[in-house]
């Protein structure tokens, strides 16, 4: 993903933090590495005026339709999807109710059908903590980023079905 000007390709955003370079794209003399402040996406500027992303995933991230939840069954709690490949997922969770261990079982549900893929042994990579305005209240919530461990061949089955069926 590639813009002009400094704003995150994924995003928009503009807020952008430096990090340490870590590609050889970033070791260049003209360029400067950054990661945006709004959805942690690793930015390289070049010349200041050129922004690409640098993508670290193996399959494309995907968005599902809002009717898509993923229930963690160790805490009782049902949590929005935020994007989702067949390598793993991000998900939106409030902070008061975190889960236990960075090893966890999920389930993902089409609520509007009722189907469900259960079981799914995932690891949580990374967590940020974004605060979100709704209805003029804000509200401090967790984007946890986990990677889904062990899929069988039934079940990478049935999420690529899923994606390719219902991802945008």
């Amino acid at each position: 993903m590639v813009t002009l000007g400094k704003k995150c390709p994924a995003c928009g955003g503009k807020h952008l933090i430096d990090r340490s370079s870590n590609s050889w794209l970033a070791a260049l003399p003209t360029a400067r590495s950054c990661v945006c402040a709004g959805c942690r996406q690793q930015i390289v500027l070049l010349f200041s005026f050129v922004a690409i992303g640098i993508e670290q995933r193996i399959f494309s991230r995907k968005q599902l339709p809002p009717f898509f939840l993923a229930r963690i069954p160790a805490i009782n709690q049902h949590v929005r999807i935020k994007d989702i490949s067949e390598g793993g997922l991000c998900i939106v969770q409030h902070p008061n109710a975190p889960i236990p261990n960075r090893f966890f079982q999920l389930d993902l549900l089409n609520c509007s059908d009722g189907t469900s893929l259960e079981q799914i042994t995932a690891e949580i990579i990374a967590t940020t903590e974004q605060i979100v305005e709704r209805c003029g209240f804000k509200i401090v919530v967790h984007n946890n980023c986990a990677r889904f461990v062990n899929l069988n061949q039934a079940q990478r089955k049935v999420l690529t079905a899923c994606l390719n069926q219902y991802g945008i």
